[in-house]
């Protein structure tokens, strides 16, 4: 499903003071669940009439919700007013000059745009919309997020954000995976690749032998990461791209976890099952799970010095 985004609806409408007031609620709420009126118009440096004017905008725009049944009026800003900023930012980065209003990607936590650098280059902007369905999956790869009582939905999609910009930044000149370009908050601008998703193909698109050998290119890619150190743990014909010049992408790393941990291993081991399964299922493809899990087993144990896991 392709939607806008909304965020590229006010941005013109946007001052300055509108910018200090969306930064006044976002650093006040890690204080804050509902940000008071009074501490927002402080950062800004601005009184409180102004300061509820204007938020008053900001929440007919939806980029904050208002709250005044708590025994204050208080703010929260949302996905929306949080995609503002970081798109203020790589402006003023000079990372970014324009960019698209229809999602080329949608996934279950992200949605990913076009967008210009301002040398006229096409860059990819991947905009993580973290809920509270993947919070339990992304709390067990996030240590830091261990004995936090307030966890805004915002502060982890900016965590997922910045674990996967750290991971492509590692894998990038070792691998085939996306490039990263730049990071802020819950946003990764990353190289620009024309391609198809192996899931968006029909079972027809390819013949067993085309799939044999994308097949093969993935798994020894796969094994370079591993032998790196790190494992996707979410592998699957979602999240491979077949580029327009034949060759595969391999995408979505914020819930990698590194070989040092003892249960890396049955991620691991999960990815090729889901991996194998995929192919053999729409494109019989026959492999052998025990010579290649063997060959991965090797790979991840010499990632971790030679320790075993088991």
């Amino acid at each position: 499903m392709v939607s806008k985004l909304l965020a590229l609806e006010a941005y013109p409408n946007l001052r300055d003071l509108d910018f200090r007031i969306l930064r006044g609620v976002e650093l006040n709420m890690r204080h804050h669940k509902w940000v008071p009126l009074e501490d927002v118009a402080r950062f800004a440096r601005v009184d409180a009439e102004t300061a509820s004017f204007r938020l008053g905008k900001l929440d007919n725009w939806g980029l904050v919700r208002r709250r005044s049944d708590i025994g204050y009026i208080g703010y929260q800003l949302t996905i929306h007013g949080y995609d503002v900023l970081a798109i203020r930012t790589f402006s003023k980065r000079g990372v970014i000059e324009a960019i698209s209003t229809t999602q080329i990607g949608v996934g279950k936590e992200a949605d990913v745009y076009v967008a210009l650098t301002p040398s006229g280059e096409k860059v990819a902007v991947k905009f993580n919309r973290i809920g509270r369905t993947s919070f339990t999956r992304v709390k067990l790869y996030r240590r830091d997020f261990i004995d936090k009582h307030h966890i805004s939905w915002l502060y982890v999609s900016r965590l997922v954000a910045q674990r996967e910009y750290e991971a492509l930044q590692l894998l990038s000149p070792i691998a085939r995976v996306p490039r990263p370009i730049s990071w802020n908050r819950h946003v990764i601008v990353m190289e620009f690749i024309e391609g198809t998703e192996l899931a968006e193909l029909r079972d027809t698109d390819l013949t067993t032998e085309e799939a044999s050998r994308i097949l093969d290119r993935v798994l020894g890619e796969y094994l370079k990461i591993v032998r790196f150190g790190m494992v996707h743990s979410d592998m699957s014909e979602f999240n491979i791209v077949l580029t327009n010049d034949d060759d595969i992408l391999i995408i979505d790393w914020p819930q990698y976890l590194p070989t040092a941990y003892p249960e890396s291993l049955e991620y691991l081991k999960r990815d090729i099952t889901v991996l194998l399964n995929a192919f053999r299922r729409r494109w019989r493809v026959e492999r052998d799970f025990g010579e290649i899990w063997r060959e991965f087993y090797e790979a991840w144990l010499m990632s971790r010095g030679g320790k075993n896991g088991n």
